[in-house]
């Protein structure tokens, strides 16, 4: 099979993608004394394609880059280069009221459900100022909208009038999530939705995301560094490493033929005891290096026990594994 390009990526044939990013880069400048700005490498020319009504998992280390390309792609914070296509539509290229309907489409949860809220304010007020803000119905009905997605989430409307520290970590992070419905949207990016909470919350948090995207049709972008949280409810799986991805692949593939040596390392890390990575792959071992400086070639190359001369000069293009939905970046990829 004829290796595709770098910026292409695999996508299930039978639906068409609703999110494309193209080659998106995105530096940020910092002071580094006397040899003067450099740039940090957070997102480093990334493409993924995010089929209507699936849920796409992004993976690596902290700092890695998840949430950066998180906020790029969304347009909260702008690229630097390449693009990002929402049913068709450059976002960066959208301004004024094609801007402000593209925002109600694309909607974030976010990790921390206590920083998410203005303490001092109640949450129906804090859920009613997205609607306020796109001008969305009189008063009344805005309170109606509250009390109907806050019942679709597991709450009632007496929620309206708690302050967040009145409210569980459960509670807070469902009425995080309707504050993110509220504006019908059709995309969510979800930022390590459950990483501040319980085992038991995190499991409830999960299930009702599933079961939200079944009802309302929605697609998901779901960030973690939690293969559990991956594994249970994700369609397909992105690998990411120092500002870029390296491995996509249906979950089931991912999970039982990880390519990359990277992937194979994470499993073996992340969940010690599972059939897939018992005694399979070797953990990871140093600390990823400074996405100040980047090595040449591939990036994981400091760190891999496969790596050769061309790993250090030369950067892998991508190539299909055992299917075409599976696709890694690597010189010597499998077992």
């Amino acid at each position: 099979m004829t290796a595709p390009a770098p910026v292409d990526l695999p996508m299930p044939a039978r639906r068409g993608p609703l999110v494309v990013v193209e080659d998106l880069v995105k530096h940020f400048p910092v002071a580094s004394g006397l040899r003067g700005k450099r740039r940090v490498h957070s997102v480093d020319g990334v493409s993924l394609e995010i089929a209507r009504g699936e849920v796409l998992g992004l993976v690596g280390e902290s700092g890695c880059g998840k949430s950066t390309l998180a906020r790029t792609l969304l347009g909260l914070t702008p690229a630097d280069s390449g693009r990002v296509l929402f049913d068709g539509t450059d976002i960066a290229r959208t301004k004024g009221r094609e801007r402000k309907a593209l925002r109600r489409s694309m909607q974030l949860v976010f990790q921390d459900p206590l920083s998410a809220f203005d303490p001092k304010m109640r949450l129906g007020t804090s859920l009613e100022a997205p609607l306020a803000q796109h001008g969305l119905g009189t008063r009344e009905e805005r309170g109606q909208r509250i009390a109907e997605v806050l019942e679709q989430v597991g709450l009632d409307e007496s929620f309206v009038h708690r302050l967040p520290r009145e409210c569980s970590g459960g509670q807070l992070q469902r009425a995080v999530v309707a504050r993110a419905l509220l504006l019908q949207p059709r995309f969510l990016v979800c930022d390590e939705p459950t990483s501040a909470l319980d085992a038991s919350n995190r499991a409830h948090i999960l299930n009702l995301l599933g079961e939200l995207k079944d009802q309302l049709g929605l697609t998901l972008l779901m960030i973690s560094h939690d293969l559990r949280v991956v594994r249970h409810i994700c369609d397909r799986v992105a690998v990411m490493y120092l500002g870029k991805v390296i491995e996509v692949a249906p979950r089931h593939e991912l999970f039982e033929q990880p390519a990359h040596p990277y992937t194979q390392a994470l499993l073996a890390s992340s969940l010690p005891d599972s059939p897939e990575a018992r005694g399979t792959f070797s953990t990871l071992k140093g600390e990823p290096p400074s996405p100040l400086s980047p090595p040449a070639g591939c990036r994981f190359h400091t760190r891999c026990p496969k790596a050769q001369q061309r790993c250090g000069t030369q950067a892998p293009a991508w190539s299909g594994t055992t299917t075409e939905q599976h696709q890694v970046a690597c010189h010597f990829p499998g077992p």
